[in-house]
C-alpha cells in the first residue's frame, strides 16, 4: 500500500470513529438517571463516546446505570445526590470535573409527578414538584456554566414534557413547572450563548418508563388497556415511545450536529400536539 492509500485509509478510518462516537472526549452529567429517560440518555451519550456521571437521588439506581456502561464498554460514575439542594447539585458537577477533566453536557432531566387536583394537592406535594421539576433543573444549569465555560462551551438540556402546552386534569402543578422548564431553555440562551454553550428542552409524549408502569399498576387491567389504547390513538404513529429514542435526541442535541440549535424546545411525541385527541 502506498503512503498515500495509507493516509487516506487512515483518514477514513478516523471519520468513521468519530461518526460512531460523536462525543468521544466529551464529559455529561444526566439527572434522574437511575431509570426512564434519563437512564436511556446516560446509556445514549456513553454509546456516543461521552464519560458520563449518572445521578439518581435513589444511588442503586444510579449505579445500575452505571453498571451498565461500563459493561458495554463507556466510563460512567454513580452520584446520589439530590437535584433540589444546591450544594448537591454543586458536589455533582464537581464529581465530573474532578473524575474526567470539565464538563461539556448536561441532561437536567430528574422530574417526579403528582397527579391530584389543584384544589386537593398538598403544599408538601406542591413544593417537591416544584423543587424538583423546576428548582432542580435550574440549579442544574447554574452549576454547569462556569465548568462549560472554562471548556470553550457545552450543551444543557432540560426535559420538560408535552403536558407544558397540552396537558391533563389533575397535573396543574406538574405542567406550570414543565412550562417554566421551557422559558428558561428560551432565556438562559440569552445569557451564555457569547460562552458558545446552547441551551435547548426537549418535551417527551407517552414513553415507556417505570414511571408509566407505576401508574397503569394503579389501574385495573381493563383500566389500563383502555388508557393505553387512547394513548396510541393521541398519536400520528399509533405506539407508544422507548427511552432510546429519546437518548438518541439527547445525544444529537448535545453533539456538533446541533451547533445551530439554541433557545428551542423539541417535541418528541410522534406528533401528539398535532392532533391531541386523548
Amino acid at each position: 500500500m502506498s503512503k498515500e492509500s495509507h493516509m487516506n485509509t487512515s483518514a477514513a478510518s478516523d471519520a468513521a470513529d468519530a461518526a460512531a462516537r460523536p462525543l468521544a472526549g466529551k464529559v455529561a452529567v444526566v439527572t434522574g438517571a437511575g431509570s426512564g429517560i434519563g437512564r436511556g440518555s446516560a446509556v445514549a451519550l456513553a454509546g456516543a463516546g461521552a464519560s458520563v456521571v449518572a445521578n439518581d437521588v435513589n444511588a442503586p439506581w444510579a449505579q445500575e446505570t452505571v453498571d451498565l456502561i461500563v459493561a458495554s464498554g463507556g466510563a460512567a460514575l454513580a452520584d446520589g445526590g439530590d437535584v433540589s439542594n444546591s450544594s448537591d447539585v454543586k458536589a455533582l458537577v464537581g464529581k465530573a470535573v474532578d473524575a474526567y477533566g470539565g464538563l461539556d453536557v448536561m441532561h437536567a432531566n430528574a422530574g417526579v409527578e403528582r397527579y391530584v387536583s389543584l384544589e386537593e394537592m398538598a403544599e408538601v406535594d406542591m413544593d417537591l414538584l416544584l423543587d424538583v421539576d423546576l428548582k432542580g433543573v435550574l440549579l442544574c444549569a447554574q452549576h454547569s456554566i462556569a465548568p462549560m465555560r472554562a471548556r470553550g462551551g457545552g450543551s444543557i438540556v432540560f426535559t420538560s414534557s408535552v403536558q407544558a402546552t397540552h396537558s391533563l386534569p389533575g397535573c396543574v402543578v406538574y405542567a406550570a413547572a414543565k412550562a417554566g422548564v421551557i422559558a428558561a431553555a428560551r432565556t438562559l440562551t440569552l445569557e451564555v450563548g457569547c460562552d458558545n454553550i446552547r441551551v435547548n428542552a426537549i418535551s417527551p409524549g407517552t414513553i415507556d418508563t417505570p414511571m408509566l408502569r407505576r401508574d397503569l399498576d394503579d389501574m385495573n387491567v381493563e383500566e389500563s388497556e383502555g388508557f393505553l389504547d387512547r394513548v396510541r390513538a393521541a398519536n400520528t404513529l399509533g405506539r407508544i415511545g422507548t427511552v432510546e429514542e429519546v437518548g438518541a435526541l439527547v445525544m444529537f442535541l448535545a453533539s456538533d450536529a446541533s451547533s445551530y440549535i439554541s433557545g428551542t424546545n423539541v417535541y418528541i411525541d410522534a406528533g401528539f400536539t398535532a392532533v391531541k385527541t386523548f
